[in-house]
């Protein structure tokens, strides 16, 4: 009998010990940013109808990574014995492949119990049936902040501004590098004007805004041939040609889409004065995303080391508008987790720390275990976590666990330290060892 693999799928992965631990101390963070922002926090199914995943603004590329979901008992045998019997025929359910579509959904669910403009956040794994590769999972977090209801420019500085301060914030316990980060910005009604400057129409200006999002993949040589091909009349490349090579200013695109363009200086302006905890603010008239969703400014976050986004989002005034008889202004930005995660862990090499927040207590007799309990609990009525070794163990034995775990501060607690109700703490970090009293340990982690 062969043996059965215990490794998960490809493109899915287990989370143990401090790397779960340090997971799920950046997504904490991340939520605490965002609540500080006036966001509240929501959850939504994993699951969805297929109609909903399907033909509503995921946009094609999506949609074929859809996981479906067989159709189960009875439903699935009828379906079954249908005379050319197709894919579509035994699913009914797919994994959301994002968290703005089940987003969406809710709003046109719950819209009479909600209060608008509707200030949310949601953080959770999405599912992709793509091929995994670095960066790319086919099960990743995601760590979306929106605004529904609002058509004002502030809600776009509000999501930014909690995205940025969220990355920011992860610097003294991941490394964020946060003045790395940039925040590119256009608009799809500006590449919507350069592709009617070109004279492209329906799937050939769809196409040119694909073009463009392969900027960063293929060579501008080939990406020039491409836009060549696609543009019959040369003497409508140059403006196409501008935005490729991101020549193309805020200037340049008032002559074809004023409103547009007149909204992304102001509000670039705005966000400059602001002060962003990131290096920069710019227009990148080469960036096309969301092709299915966005409708207005759209913007995504790189860093100078990664040669992909970090996280992206803009204006979707339209797709809840597909699930309801009623329109509601959108925008959002979305983190994605894993791929903040794997930068972190390249840039600073900070996976392998543990939690130094938590505080070890080894039992050094069995004799002593209330006692040591009774302390451990003082100390974590102070707010800190505590993690006493649960069974009776050699000293040496207990400290490699301690250590194992990454825990930074042990609380070394014998006969003679209740005695003397003084404690040796102990900074495996910097291998030293003070003594305090119960009062002067706490004071000392402080």
């Amino acid at each position: 009998m062969s043996s059965i693999s215990t490794q998960p799928p490809s493109g899915f992965r287990d989370f143990l010990n401090v790397e779960a631990a340090r997971r799920f101390r950046l997504k904490s963070l991340i939520a605490k940013t965002y609540q500080s922002f006036g966001f509240q926090p929501i959850e939504t199914s994993a699951l969805e109808n297929l109609n909903i995943l399907v033909g509503t603004g995921g946009g094609e590329e999506n949609e074929k990574l859809i996981f479906k979901v067989l159709k189960r008992g009875e439903k699935l045998k009828e379906s079954l014995t249908k005379p050319n019997v197709q894919e579509n025929d035994l699913t009914d359910f797919g994994m959301r492949f994002d968290l703005t579509l089940p987003l969406s959904r809710v709003v046109a669910n719950a819209r009479n119990e909600i209060s608008f403009p509707w200030k949310v956040f949601q953080m959770g794994p999405v599912w992709r049936a793509e091929r995994a590769q670095k960066g790319r999972f086919r099960e990743f977090t995601q760590c979306d902040v929106d605004i529904i209801g609002s058509s004002h420019r502030s809600a776009e500085m509000e999501v930014i501004q909690a995205v940025t301060h969220a990355i920011s914030g992860l610097h003294g316990v991941a490394g964020a590098g946060s003045k790395d980060f940039e925040l590119r910005m256009n608009d799809r009604r500006i590449l919507s004007g350069l592709a009617e400057q070109a004279g492209l129409k329906d799937k050939s200006a769809a196409s040119f805004a694909i073009l463009l999002d392969k900027k960063d993949k293929v060579s501008a040589e080939e990406l020039e041939a491409e836009l060549k091909t696609l543009v019959s009349s040369s003497g409508k490349l140059d403006l196409a040609l501008k935005a490729l090579s991101g020549e193309l200013t805020l200037k340049d695109a008032k002559s074809f889409a004023e409103e547009a363009a007149s909204h992304l200086s102001l509000l670039i302006g705005e966000l400059e004065l602001m002060n962003l905890p990131i290096s920069r603010v710019v227009f990148d008239p080469s960036l096309a995303r969301g092709l299915g969703y966005y409708t207005g400014t759209i913007y995504e976050l790189r860093h100078a080391s990664a040669g992909y986004s970090i996280g992206g989002g803009g204006r979707y005034d339209q797709l809840i508008g597909r699930f309801s008889k009623q329109t509601y202004p959108a925008v959002g930005f979305s983190i994605g987790f894993d791929r903040l995660l794997l930068l972190l862990e390249e840039t600073e090499k900070a996976s392998a720390s543990g939690d130094e927040s938590t505080i070890f207590f080894p039992v050094m007799d069995e004799k002593l275990r209330m006692a040591v309990l009774d302390l451990a609990k003082s100390v974590r009525q102070s707010g800190r976590a505590i993690d006493v070794y649960p069974e009776e163990a050699k000293l040496k034995t207990q400290l490699k666990f301690a250590e194992d775990k990454g825990h930074r501060w042990i609380v070394i607690a014998g006969e003679t330290e209740f005695q003397n109700k003084k404690f040796n703490l102990k900074d495996f970090k910097n291998r030293s060892e003070v003594c305090f009293d119960l009062q002067g340990i706490l004071n000392h982690l402080k």
